[in-house]
């Protein structure tokens, strides 16, 4: 791998970004029965989208810590009101972004990792999940992958809300499977909203099949191949 393919814009350095990710590996493995399966299907280089669900606030370290590959995340703005926390995000490599909006700077710092070849981790709902299963995904994913032609890796993280069974003086378990990687159909001209959307649905199908069925809301009933003939969710189902 090439320096250049190394150092993304809005990544950190690769040796602060290697000591980080040791750190998190070692405590996820001491709060949690921690597991990952599918490193297999991790692209060791190029533009790569990891699409992630979001059920809690450490479901980016139980990611970044069993990928090795170098990944630029996303986090809300709000936590760069917080010193520490700001000071370990920017040394992990984040792209902050104003949650209830469309957020251009970030969408164009998003854009700069993915058009150097970079790796950038998504959450396709756009924010945390209160009711613990999948929230239907905005069309964002869909607009950065058919942009930039991403590969787009499916990654289902589960387990890692459990942290209160520490109260019962059990480590709960938490498990990360990366799934199959996969591009979407090149756009001709300007993809419509209604276009973006369903991809945007195809990409959660894919992470919900890597999830236990009472993970995956909204999208427990869809299958990929009704999502990529156009099938979206009815207004009905699109609520948690």
């Amino acid at each position: 791998m090439s320096p250049a393919e190394k150092r993304v814009p809005h990544s950190s350095h690769p040796i602060i970004y290697r000591l980080l990710r040791l750190t998190l590996a070692v405590l996820m493995r001491i709060v949690y029965r921690y597991r990952i399966r599918g490193l297999q299907n991790v692209p060791p280089s190029g533009t790569t989208l990891f699409a992630v669900n979001h059920l809690h606030l450490f479901d980016p370290a139980a990611v970044g810590a069993g990928i090795k590959r170098q990944v630029v995340l996303m986090a809300a703005d709000k936590w760069a009101d917080h010193w520490f926390v700001r000071l370990f995000l920017k040394g992990a490599g984040v792209i902050f972004v104003r949650r209830g909006e469309v957020d251009r700077v970030a969408l164009r710092a998003s854009l700069e990792v993915l058009e150097a070849g970079g790796a950038l981790a998504v959450a396709p709902e756009g924010t945390r999940s209160r009711s613990g299963v999948l929230q239907r995904a905005k069309p964002g994913i869909a607009y950065l992958a058919t942009r930039t032609n991403a590969t787009i890796v499916p990654v289902a993280c589960w387990g890692v809300e459990n942290l209160g069974q520490w109260r019962r003086l059990k480590r709960p378990e938490c498990t990360v499977v990366v799934g199959d990687p996969f591009t979407l159909p090149k756009v001709e001209g300007r993809a419509s909203t209604a276009q973006l959307q369903a991809y945007a649905d195809e990409v959660m199908v894919r992470v919900a099949a890597l999830l236990p069925e009472s993970y995956r809301g909204v999208y427990a009933s869809l299958d990929a191949s009704a999502v990529a003939k156009g099938a979206v969710l009815a207004p009905a189902q699109a609520q948690v």
